[in-house]
């Protein structure tokens, strides 16, 4: 796996994702609080709301692959790690939606949720120009005219 723990409290990033995103406090497998088991959960992907964390995947907005193929392929280790541990390129989501998804952009595939598309559009798009990823001319050009949509 490539989640790690940064700041040396025995908490993963998929840990740490899913402490800051509960609605409530969570519950951890024991006493050492590194591995959390319940909380509450908001999906955007789903719009619905789940308590149990193993019903959950951490997604990569931005998936792993999707960046490797669009300019990520050529950064140096620490700079994928990074960017795969990057929270503003994190959400809990259902684990079945982030398996659907897999490893595909916004112009293949885009959550069931119809409200929160335009978010995740626009949450992939900072996310990409953040890291200075490089979509095909046809993604850009379908990416562009998807976020017109939104805008309007």
């Amino acid at each position: 796996t490539h989640w790690i723990d940064a700041n040396h409290d025995c908490q993963d990033t998929r840990a740490e994702i899913l402490i800051t995103a509960s609605q409530i406090p969570v519950r951890y497998r024991n006493e050492k609080r590194c591995s959390v088991i319940a909380g509450q959960w908001y999906d955007p992907y789903s719009g619905k709301t789940w308590s149990k964390a193993n019903d959950l995947d951490i997604d990569h907005l931005v998936p792993l692959k999707w960046a490797h193929t669009h300019g990520a392929a050529n950064w140096p280790k620490t700079q994928k790690r990074e960017f795969a541990n990057d929270p503003r390129n994190l959400i809990p989501v259902q684990d079945n939606l982030n398996q659907a998804k897999s490893d595909k952009g916004p112009i293949e595939w885009m959550p069931p949720n119809q409200e929160y598309r335009c978010e995740y559009l626009k949450r992939f798009t900072a996310v990409v120009a953040e890291y200075h990823l490089q979509p095909t001319a046809v993604e850009k050009r379908v990416m562009d005219r998807m976020g017109a949509a939104c805008r309007r």
